[in-house]
């Protein structure tokens, strides 16, 4: 198979901006080069690489080629930096450094507790940029396999094929509300009745954490009234400021619990496991990253 670096640049690019046209204005190429590029790609491995659909989408071919794509960016990248220069070589400037592009997929909830001390750290060690893409952790893997990521936090214990998987621990989810809410909603106690009545809330439509918890409280499902707060920090917040209860994690909630301002509203609790997956690559960066993300985590996890 002859494929070449312009050819897989050029299916990143469409399969990024969704359409030929917009692929070869990022490309500075006519849209007749980037349909001649594919066609190119696709005789070299003999597969259909592409659905002409709108936007473009991957065949599961065309999934593979992109990863080795977005791995051949990132190699090239770390090439053209250790070119430059080492991070700790005093004769090049930090300012002077290539930024090398490092996509990663992470929960909300991680992100918000014990990564982005993690990224901070890494950012000033590193001529990096990392880009989080943010997805439930159920779903995170999914960016792995379509080679938008090459590493994610996930709750997946199988490692996407190509993939190397840690464990990193577990995090807790408690829930709680606040005492006004509890005396207003759940005075007798969290059964079936009264929380399908009592507002949840939600960080999405598809957060299943908090289905979850409400059916294990409940004995079985049932559909409450919830507000929709996607963003881990403010979730945080709408539930310590009453607008419905929820199970946040152990970490986000102990001091609002501490002193008082939430309390549970049962004995109760759900440990998400979480793993750090990430493209099998002889990349310097993606390792440091690596036992970074697995000591934070560590410190942090149960």
């Amino acid at each position: 198979m002859d494929i070449t670096q312009e050819g897989l640049r050029t299916l990143a690019a469409v399969l990024g901006e969704g359409t030929f046209d917009a692929a070869a204005a990022s490309l500075h190429i006519t849209p007749s080069a980037v349909s001649q590029r594919i066609k190119a790609l696709e005789a070299a491995v003999g597969r259909v690489v592409l659905r002409r659909t709108k936007p473009v989408s991957a065949t599961p071919d065309g999934e593979v080629l992109v990863r080795l794509a977005r791995q051949w960016e990132l190699l090239l990248a770390e090439t053209r930096a250790a070119l430059v220069g080492e991070p700790a070589d005093a004769a090049v400037p930090v300012t002077a450094q290539p930024r090398v592009h490092l996509p990663i997929a992470s929960n909300a909830d991680s992100l918000a507790t014990w990564l982005l001390p993690v990224l901070a750290r890494f950012h000033r060690e590193h001529p990096v940029a990392v880009e989080v893409l943010r997805d439930d952790e159920t779903r995170s893997s999914a960016l792995l396999r379509s080679g938008d990521a090459l590493a994610a936090v996930t709750s997946e214990p199988l490692a996407v094929r190509g993939c190397a998987l840690h464990s990193l621990g577990s995090m807790r989810y408690l829930p709680v509300a606040t005492p006004e809410f509890i005396d207003t909603w759940l005075r007798d106690g969290p059964d079936a009745d009264v929380l399908a009545r009592a507002p949840m809330v939600q960080f999405d439509r598809n957060d299943h954490l908090q289905r979850d918890m409400v059916a294990a409280l409940a004995g079985r499902a049932v559909d409450p009234p919830a507000a929709y707060i996607p963003a881990s920090t403010e979730y945080h917040r709408a539930v310590t400021l009453g607008i419905g209860w929820g199970a946040v994690p152990d970490v986000q909630i102990q001091k609002a619990l501490d002193d008082g301002r939430v309390r549970m509203i049962a004995d109760h609790h759900l440990d998400v496991p979480l793993y750090w997956q990430y493209w099998k690559l002889s990349s310097p960066l993606l390792q440091h990253l690596t036992e970074l993300v697995i000591a934070g985590a560590a410190a942090v996890l149960r």
